[in-house]
């Protein structure tokens, strides 16, 4: 009997054979018969995935006193395609009546598209979602700009500046004074997420390939400047240059023990929310004008000749109206009442009657070498470190050809360029025991204070106190600044007329005035220089003096001063 075998076929490689060839049949047709299918599937997805961008806060910019100098302010782009929004009176009604724009300008049967600057509250801008979903209007889109609001306007705009933005969509263009220099601190990041969007503009997040970027706010910077005297100065200085017809005017309040700058104040000035750019936008006299001190520089040259010690505290000088330097070169004291001699004057009578020959024979007592390492320690020769936006750098350079006459001229505030901020600083050693501190003007940033930085001790305490003395003097009734006095309160002071040559030829003048309260251990050093006035008066007291005057009444009240006993 024969045996039938049955073989058993084993079916699995046929298997898999068939679905790879079903797997490779699809991929055919997927990629050779339905690829530009797939592709415009794929294009069609897209169009719904967006990156949203969410946009970081400025950081604040504030005051010591916590008012706000700059800070953002809502403002919205509001854009329209009008290709892609319905061209109804409903809808034009609707979108009016949410955003207060005329609702004819949402009617235009043109297409292309529009935009808007305005301002939105949460409820209109819920609004404008809302009508954006009713009517179907994809071409309805609200995007944040990064606008800025000043609260002290003109009062501050020479030191914060401005942001500069463009009239088409608002974008900025440029930044100017402490937006600019602040600007890596105040930027912040902006976030960034991935995600679909339907036609309602609603978005869900997705995961990408594109990290999500978190957003980070720009950081809260905290200022030196107290608001009330920076706005007493601000009018102050604008009153002189506006009667004076001076091409420009400043004030600079520091407080000597610290180094804190309360106040820099200037005048003109651009307006923070004026549209298109300035010729000012970049300039402001407190640090991007060179000026001589004038008269003023005195008082530094008469301590550090007190302090080194080759002139005594009660030594004389003749002055006979003029001193010869050399054979041929002199320079002489200004005329009063028709005569330049003011006779024999000690060191508190040649500050009160602005000695030039005293002066003179001063600086030339400390010396050439001596007297230029007195003007670096004071600053005088660089920039203040604050770094503000186009500071340039004080300049007092020797003068090969005639170190001697220089020399001379330099004891009275001549042959030397400085910006006002540094002089300001310079005088704060008068007022702080010799030691002079490096200006602050950034306190704390984010809540973190800025240290006041290390001080060097560049004249004597005895030195000082003795120029003080001499200082009080001249608001007394023997000096130029006698009309200035407060009732109640002892204040040095110093008046300055410096005459401005170019090419041999005079220029004008710089008024100036430097003042300390109280005369005894000062509170506060105010600086004013005006620059250039045209009205008649030129002399320090009669230009810059009322400009201190206003301030140190606000200083007084601010840093509450006591009277006098």
């Amino acid at each position: 009997m024969s045996r039938v075998v049955k073989k058993k076929i084993n079916f699995a490689p046929v298997g898999m054979l068939i679905l790879f060839g079903g797997t490779a049949l699809s991929q055919v047709k997927l990629q050779v018969f339905e690829r530009q299918k797939t592709i415009d599937l794929a294009n069609d997805v897209r169009k719904y995935e967006v990156t949203k961008t969410t946009r970081a806060r400025r950081g604040t910019i504030q005051t010591a006193d916590g008012k706000p100098l700059a800070q953002d302010a809502k403002k919205w782009r509001l854009q329209i395609d009008l290709g892609k929004v319905p061209h109804t009176p409903s809808f034009a009604i609707a979108l009016s009546e949410a955003t207060g724009i005329p609702a004819h300008e949402f009617s235009d049967q043109r297409r292309g598209g529009r935009d808007w600057s305005i301002d939105l509250s949460e409820y209109q801008m819920a609004k404008v979602a809302q009508i954006k979903k009713d009517f179907d209007a994809t071409g309805v889109t609200l995007m944040e700009l990064a606008a800025r609001n000043y609260p002290l306007g003109s009062l501050a705009s020479g030191l914060v500046g401005r942001q500069y933005m463009s009239g088409k969509g608002g974008e900025i263009v440029q930044r100017f004074g402490l937006e600019s220099s602040l600007d890596s601190i105040l930027g912040g990041r902006d976030g960034k997420q991935t995600g679909l969007q339907d036609k309602n503009g609603e978005f869900l997040p997705m995961r990408s390939e594109s990290p999500e970027v978190v957003k980070q706010d720009g950081a809260k910077v905290v200022t030196t400047i107290d608001s009330e005297i920076q706005a007493a100065a601000a009018l102050a200085v604008r009153r002189a240059v506006e009667k004076n017809r001076a091409t420009s005017g400043v004030a600079v309040v520091t407080d000597p023990k610290s180094g804190d700058v309360l106040a820099v104040a200037s005048w003109p000035v651009v307006e923070p929310n004026e549209q298109g750019l300035s010729p000012l936008d970049e300039k402001n006299p407190a640090y991007t004008t060179l000026l001589e001190p004038g008269s003023t520089f005195k008082i530094l040259t008469l301590t550090k000749a007190v302090s080194d010690g080759t002139i005594s505290e009660g030594q004389t000088t003749n002055c006979t109206g003029q001193l010869m330097i050399g054979a041929r070169a002199r320079i002489r004291c200004d005329e009063h009442h028709g005569n330049r001699a003011h006779g024999v004057v000690d060191p508190t009578l040649a500050i009160a009657k602005s000695c030039n020959v005293a002066a003179a024979t001063w600086s030339r007592s400390i010396g050439v070498d001596g007297f230029f390492d007195y003007i670096r320690d004071l600053g005088l020769q660089s920039r203040t470190g604050l770094d503000l936006q186009g500071e340039i750098r004080s300049r007092a350079a020797k003068d090969i050809g005639n170190p001697g006459l220089q020399l001379a001229n330099l004891g009275f505030g001549q042959a030397m360029s400085v910006t006002p901020i540094a002089l300001a600083g310079a005088f704060g050693a008068i007022g702080n025991e010799g030691k002079r501190i490096p200006l602050r003007l950034v306190k704390s940033v984010n809540g973190i204070e800025r240290p006041i930085r290390e001080g060097q001790q560049v004249l004597s305490k005895q030195s000082c106190d003795y120029t003080l003395e001499c200082m009080e003097r001249v608001m007394s009734s023997i000096g130029t600044g006698s009309s200035l006095r407060i009732p109640g309160y002892r204040i040095g002071g110093k008046t300055g007329t410096a005459q401005k040559f170019s090419k041999g030829q005079n220029r004008g003048y710089v008024s100036n005035f430097v003042g300390m309260i109280p005369a005894q251990d000062p509170q506060a050093v105010i600086l004013v220089m005006i620059d250039d006035p045209k009205a008649g008066k030129i002399y320090g007291a009669d230009v810059a003096g009322p400009v201190f005057k206003d301030v140190a009444k606000s200083v007084i009240t601010r840093l509450n001063i006591p009277r006098d006993q």
